[in-house]
C-alpha cells in the first residue's frame, strides 16, 4: 500500500507539471512490481487520474486559465465515447487472452506510442503545425484520444499533448492543460461503466481512498510548480520523462514475453 501510495503520489503530481496525467507512469510501474493483474491495475490507475484531473482542472480555473469551450467540448464528447470504446476493447482482451498477453499487448503499444512521441517532440521545431478548427475532426480526435488512453489504461497524456500541440498549434502549458481536462472526461467514462456494471466490487478497494488522498496531494502540489515553471523547463520534464518511460515498457514487454 505504501509503495502504491508514493508512486501514486509522484506520478499525479508530474502528471499535472506536464499534462501526461500520470496513468502512464502509474500503469508501467504497477506492472513492473507485479503485485496485481492488468484489470486491476486499470481500475486504480484511473481513479487516481481521474481524482488528479478534477483537482488539476479546479486549480487552472481558479488561477485564471481560460478554456475555449468550443474546442474542449467537442475534443471531449469524443474522449467520453473513446473511453467507453476503449473499456469494451479491454474487457474483450481480458476475456479472450491470458492476463501476460493483455500486458504484452499493452506494453508494446505503449513503448510504440511513446517512441513516437518522443521522436515528434524533439522533431517538433522543424515540423509543421496545424489549427484544426472543424467540430467533426475534432470530435474524432478525442474519439481516437480516449480510446487509446483507457484501453492502454494510461490516461492519454502523452499522446494528448503531442496531438494537441501538434494539431491546434498549442504551447507546451496550454497543451498540458487541454490534455489534462480531456483526459477527465476519457476517464469519468470508464469509471462510470465500472460502477454501473457493479465491476469494481471485484477489486480490493481498501487502497482506494489512499491512492484518491495521493492523487490530490499530487496534484495540488503539480498544479503550483507548472504555474511556476517556464515552458522551457515544463518540455524539459516532459522529453525527460518521455526517455524514461520508453525504458520502462521496454522492461515491462520483456517481462511478459
Amino acid at each position: 500500500m505504501i509503495l502504491y501510495v508514493l508512486i501514486v503520489l509522484v506520478a499525479t503530481m508530474i502528471g499535472a507539471i506536464t499534462g501526461l496525467g500520470g496513468g502512464v507512469i502509474i500503469k508501467p510501474l504497477f506492472d513492473a512490481i507485479g503485485l496485481d493483474g492488468p484489470t486491476t491495475i486499470s481500475f486504480y490507475s484511473s481513479v487516481a487520474v481521474f481524482t488528479m484531473c478534477l483537482v488539476t482542472i479546479y486549480k487552472q480555473m481558479v488561477r485564471g486559465f481560460v478554456f475555449k469551450w468550443r474546442l474542449l467540448s467537442s475534443i471531449s464528447v469524443g474522449s467520453i465515447l473513446g473511453g467507453l470504446l476503449g473499456d469494451r476493447l479491454f474487457a474483450f482482451a481480458v476475456a479472450q487472452l491470458h492476463a501476460r498477453q493483455v500486458s504484452l499487448i499493452q506494453a508494446s503499444l505503449l513503448f510504440a506510442t511513446l517512441l513516437i512521441i518522443l521522436l515528434y517532440t524533439l522533431m517538433k521545431p522543424r515540423l509543421r503545425s496545424y489549427h484544426l478548427d472543424n467540430p467533426v475532426m475534432v470530435f474524432m480526435v478525442g474519439l481516437f484520444l480516449g480510446a487509446l488512453s483507457v484501453f492502454l489504461g494510461i490516461g492519454g497524456g502523452p499522446l494528448n499533448v503531442a496531438l494537441l500541440m501538434w494539431l491546434f498549434s498549442l504551447s507546451m502549458k496550454e497543451a498540458a492543460a487541454y490534455s489534462i481536462a480531456t483526459i477527465f472526461f476519457s476517464q469519468l467514462s470508464n469509471l462510470a461503466t465500472t460502477v454501473f456494471t457493479r465491476t469494481f466490487l471485484s477489486y480490493p478497494l481498501t487502497i482506494v481512498p489512499f491512492l484518491m488522498l495521493a492523487a490530490v496531494l499530487g496534484a495540488f502540489l503539480g498544479t503550483l510548480l507548472n504555474q511556476k515553471m517556464t515552458e522551457k523547463t515544463v518540455e524539459r520534464c516532459y522529453i525527460g520523462l518521455m526517455l524514461v518511460l520508453v525504458c520502462l515498457s521496454v522492461f515491462n514487454i520483456f517481462q511478459n514475453l
